[in-house]
């Protein structure tokens, strides 16, 4: 785990000057003169600098690593939100038989077949005794209904199957 360097400024009596000798030729030597050292600071060294290199390298990591956690989680969010679709389903057959199966598409296509499709009936003309989903495939399923009614309206709320 990342244990961090708490700098410490260097602090000098004189923090610009310096002294010049003159070495002649036009030559002159520079040197600085802090006068009185009131704190020494931190020592600029690879081993404080790795150690702050770590310490990045550390935090990118768990910020990488979360980052996929959170997708994980939105994914398993929007397995569980679904999709929700609508059908409008017609039998022209009297009762008690059915030509009512619809082909319905899925807007967002699913990695399994074994995804979840639950169906309300929001409308009917008639009685519906049930209705099923079956010949399930990534990006579609068939739907149908059993019953006298002559239009069916449906709403399909498809869960699972993403991963």
């Amino acid at each position: 785990m990342y244990i961090p360097v708490f700098w410490k400024d260097r602090i000098v009596q004189y923090p610009r000057r310096v002294s010049v000798v003159d070495l002649g030729n036009g030559v002159k030597e520079w040197t600085p003169a802090p006068g009185e050292i009131h704190q020494k600071g931190t020592q600029q060294s690879a081993t404080n600098f790795g150690n702050e290199d770590m310490g990045i390298l550390e935090g990118n990591l768990i910020a990488a690593t979360n980052a996929i956690h959170l997708r994980l989680i939105q994914e398993s969010v929007d397995d569980l939100r679904g999709q929700i679709l609508t059908a409008t389903l017609t039998n022209s057959l009297k009762y008690p038989a059915t030509n009512s199966a619809k082909t319905i598409t899925l807007p967002k296509i699913v990695n399994k077949t074994d995804y979840k499709v639950d169906i309300e009936v929001t409308e009917a003309d008639g009685p519906v005794e049930y209705a099923e989903v079956f010949d399930k495939a990534l990006n579609a399923f068939k739907v149908r209904y059993y019953g006298s009614a002559k239009n069916v309206t449906l709403k399909l709320h498809v869960i699972g199957g993403l991963y």
